[in-house]
């Protein structure tokens, strides 16, 4: 069955698929391939590129940023022979009108069913587990009622590297092609990486790889330059060398390099044909040959294929939830996962935005995703960004891998992720033991320093960095990069931070206390209440709390100004942190409800700025409406929902959930414009005359978010200390719901009763039969406990 058609998609009964209907999508609508260190993003026409580790600096195919013509990627045109036409079976670049098509995309592949005059071809895109590969395999049946002869031709431009090749007549000059009669595959290297680790100067250091294009079918003819194959003030639509008999066989050291091999098929009527097109990067031949040889056999690749999926049912199977909401169900179970690990953790790129690189409080947050699937990998990425801490307890705000480079931070925030981390993961796990774990700092690898003394570093530093009021500040901004000058000369003041340095100071003075580090703990409760004092003093602004103040002293997010004059972060953190008094907090929420809730779910800010404001930073440069100047930031919408259900405002915190669902939103596709299947960075707020557009989607720290909130505070089953909370803050119109949970080894199946009539509210459980009252449930030693629920 269909699930949320539009006249776009859809996606499978199963929810493992979106199915892409038409190539001409209001945006291009991609997939993140990745099996967390080779990659590939590809279009529903075909788009995108690939990398090794790293998408920036180690990229294998020229891409550039286009989301109007979205013309660059790894293509293939199939050219029938005896009629002269020719297609492409994702529609880019031959742009011939298909007489079927679709696009699958589905966890860790991407399928394209397409046919053109009774040629029918399935092309299977995957990265298979344990390679530094991509597959493009072709199934092809000719229901043409005549025989067939085809030839089948790739094109892609070879980046090799730096994804900065813009200077392409620089660039081309250190590329070189072969064709390789033994491998049947076309080679590419390159004499340059132009990334900073050489130590003989700039732009002199060897790229230590090859890129290759292989085929499980011999492969006929080939063209390693753009110029023989394109043809003059040609075009990709129609190649020279595609219209023509023959290739020009081109390769060497003085082209504009490209990847273009050529495979022939005959065929009669009624016959099918399968051939597959290997794709890769390896440190040499040896690697390329072996590579080849396992993929040309066909029961390997439909055996690699099966390995993918059931590695992400695998990683799914630790958390299933199903309620009367299918979209929170499809977008739970599967995809905002999906998005989490592929898109943030593992490629760190998509199509709005490609970094490569690792943010410090970007990933550690996107890490929390693991702890319900396998919380070793949250300790992995603890250890790493640890490693990228300053001895002062500062941190690297970005760092890039194979160079080790990095930008340090002066953003105060950034340096409390780290224990903000560590906290959630001895809540799930009760493993104290992490504290122990040793890593070295970034600027002393040869000192190595317990987690415990990393998490302490960063919270002494940012005591250091309080203001004469007793505020915490922002320096160069804080969760919201956009607030870039608010407090460069380190007077700025944001309530933001202090509200999250007050939850970190009080939750890990509990931690202190329990690895009996007492003057420690007794120490951050004082701090902790003499945040909270300056903060009942000087952050309320009388129906909500201000945002921040300028290195000039003056207000932001304050009913004092005409633009900007309330931020979301102020009002849902001063709830999430504890910080705030109850009717304070419950007055914040309502400024919330009254002007941030919007219809695809809270503003970060309203009204937008229309002027900069060099004081605040380029938050203030955005167009009105877009983005943090006045859209729906969907990292922080997440936390409204948080904020709502802390407060038992049910209805509110499933308005401000349903409103922000992309599968919701996409229901009106023209007017959103992005994938319905994963969450955007930001839609557009009213200040926009495109209101209701998303934007910059999977590249967003939205996902792991999204679900957690929807899992822990709407769903209300989260994980603390003393085992799992059961604290729902439901519709009154649920009857029922189910939670399947891995929690300490243990599986949890819970199912939830509802019986009340307004505001449901937990009542008593049965545990394996037994009666319990309390609301927490214990952590047990048996591998599968079964729970009824009640709320009344």
């Amino acid at each position: 069955m269909k699930k949320f058609e539009t006249k776009y998609g859809y996606f499978s009964d199963d929810g493992n698929e979106y199915i892409i209907k038409t190539y001409k999508t209001p945006k291009p609508w991609i997939n993140v391939l990745t099996n967390g260190n080779y990659g590939l993003v590809i279009s529903q026409t075909g788009g995108g590129f690939s990398w090794l580790e790293h998408s920036e600096f180690n990229r294998l195919n020229r891409w550039h940023q286009d989301l109007i013509k979205d013309d660059w990627g790894k293509y293939f045109i199939i050219k029938n022979n005896i009629t002269g036409e020719i297609f492409s079976p994702t529609w880019y670049p031959v742009k011939q009108e298909l007489d079927n098509y679709e696009c699958h995309y589905g966890f860790g592949y991407a399928k394209f069913i397409s046919e053109f005059k009774g040629i029918q071809i399935q092309l299977t895109v995957f990265v298979p587990l344990n390679d530094q590969i991509e597959i493009w395999n072709f199934e092809i049946e000719n229901n043409s009622n005549s025989d067939l002869n085809l030839s089948i031709y790739s094109y892609f431009e070879w980046c090799l590297g730096s994804s900065a090749d813009h200077h392409r007549e620089f660039h081309k000059t250190f590329l070189e092609t072969e064709f390789d009669q033994q491998l049947n595959a076309l080679i590419a290297r390159k004499r340059l990486w132009e990334i900073p680790i050489s130590n003989r100067g700039h732009w002199n250091i060897e790229y230590p790889y090859l890129g290759f294009i292989g085929c499980s079918k011999k492969i006929t003819d080939f063209d390693g330059d753009k110029e023989s194959f394109i043809g003059q003030y040609g075009s990709i639509e129609k190649p020279q060398g595609v219209l023509a008999n023959n290739l020009s066989k081109r390769v060497g050291k003085w082209n504009d390099s490209i990847g273009t091999v050529k495979v022939d098929v005959d065929f009669n009527n009624g016959e099918k044909e399968n051939l597959t097109f290997i794709i890769g990067i390896y440190k040499n031949k040896q690697q390329i040959k072996k590579s080849l040889l396992k993929y040309s056999d066909i029961e390997n690749i439909y055996k690699s294929l099966n390995e993918v999926k059931n590695f992400w049912a695998e990683m799914f199977s630790t958390l299933e939830i199903n309620t009367p909401d299918e979209a929170m169900n499809i977008m739970v179970n599967k995809w905002l996962r999906y998005q989490a690990i592929a898109g943030r953790l593992w490629a760190r790129t998509a199509y709005y935005q490609q970094s490569g690189a690792f943010g410090f409080r970007d990933q550690l947050q996107d890490s929390l995703v693991f702890l319900p699937i396998e919380q070793k990998l949250t300790l992995k990425q603890i250890r790493l960004h640890a490693r990228h801490q300053f001895q002062d307890g500062t941190v690297l705000h970005w760092w890039h891998p194979i160079s080790e480079t990095g930008l340090p931070t002066k953003m105060t925030d950034d340096l409390l992720w780290l224990p903000f981390l560590i906290i959630n993961y001895i809540d799930e796990t009760a493993d104290y033991t992490i504290l122990d774990i040793k890593e070295p700092y970034y600027d002393n690898p040869k000192k190595l320093d317990s987690l415990f003394n990393h998490s302490i570093n960063a919270i002494e530093r940012v005591l250091k960095r309080m203001s004469k009021r007793g505020l915490t500040l922002i320096g160069a901004g804080d969760w919201n990069d956009g607030l870039s000058a608010v407090g460069l000369d380190m007077k700025g003041e944001s309530i933001w931070l202090t509200e999250f340095f007050y939850l970190i100071l009080t939750r890990f003075s509990e931690i202190c206390s329990k690895y009996k580090r007492h003057q420690l703990s007794k120490k951050y409760i004082q701090k902790a209440k003499l945040l909270k004092k300056a903060f009942d003093k000087y952050a309320w602004d009388g129906n909500w709390f201000f945002r921040a103040t300028k290195d000039n002293g003056e207000k932001i997010g304050s009913k004092e100004n005409l633009e900007g004059k309330i931020y979301l972060n102020a009002q849902s953190w001063s709830v999430i942190s504890g910080i705030a008094e109850d009717d304070k907090k419950l007055k914040a929420m309502s400024s919330v409800t009254k002007y941030l809730l919007k219809k695809n779910g809270c503003l970060l800010l309203t009204p937008a700025y229309t002027k900069p404001d060099e004081m605040i930073g380029y938050l203030s440069r955005y167009a009105p409406g877009r983005r943090e100047n006045g859209g729906v930031y969907t990292h922080a919408a997440t936390w409204a929902i948080w904020a709502y259900a802390l407060l038992k405002q049910n209805q509110q915190a499933f308005t401000a959930y349903k409103n922000l669902s992309p599968i919701y939103n996409g229901m009106n596709p023209d007017e959103y414009k992005c994938e319905p299947y994963v969450t955007p960075g930001n839609i557009d707020g009213p200040d926009s005359p495109n209101y209701g557009m998303g934007g910059w989607t999977w590249y967003t720290g939205s996902a792991n978010w999204f679900q957690k909130v929807i899992v822990d505070w709407i769903l209300g089953i989260r994980a603390t200390i003393d085992g799992l909370v059961i604290d729902p803050c439901i519709p009154k119109e649920w009857l029922e719901y189910s939670i399947r949970r891995k929690f300490r080894d243990s599986i949890y199946n819970i199912k939830v009763i509802n019986k009340a009539n307004d505001n449901p509210k937990f009542s008593y459980m049965m545990i394996d039969g037994k009666k319990v009252t309390d609301n927490i449930i214990k952590p047990s030693k048996r591998s599968e406990i079964n729970v009824e629920v009640y709320l009344e």
